[in-house]
């Protein structure tokens, strides 16, 4: 079974782990201090565990999905899938051209602004699944 795993907001801890009860206890990755880069930060918190885990991006930090994808598979540890709310639309290609290398799930929200929803065009034309139910029912559904 995999464990869920909440990244950051940019200045703060994934604002979804609070609204969401799953029956496991979920990973949630504190959020760096000033001086530290974000992705630096999240992989080397998430290099501490060698479950199998399903990531959890809210909002603008979903840009970084492809290099934390990346850090988990050079530890050999891959991600089991993404769950990307009200994402900004990761760059696919470039360094990271085989991200995705799990399922992705695209969730919007009411809340969700006009990038969000353009994001959710992108990631039908991937194949990626896209959904407006509540991130609650998503990941209780994992």
């Amino acid at each position: 079974m995999a464990t869920i795993a909440f990244l950051p907001e940019t200045d703060c801890i994934n604002t979804v782990a609070a609204q969401v009860s799953l029956s496991a206890t979920p990973l949630v990755i504190s959020p760096p201090y000033e001086s530290v880069r974000w992705v630096t930060h999240v992989a080397s918190q998430l290099a501490s565990t060698a479950e199998p885990l399903v990531l959890v991006f809210h909002g603008e930090t979903s840009v970084h999905a492809p290099a934390i994808g990346f850090s988990r598979r050079s530890l050999r540890r891959p991600a089991v899938g993404y769950v990307l709310i009200d994402p900004v639309m990761p760059t696919i290609g470039g360094d990271y051209g085989d991200w995705p290398d799990a399922p992705v799930t695209v969730v919007i929200t009411d809340e969700a602004n006009e990038s969000a929803k353009e994001a959710s065009l992108q990631s039908r034309l991937r194949g990626w699944k896209v959904t407006t139910d509540s991130p609650q029912e998503v990941l209780a559904a994992l």
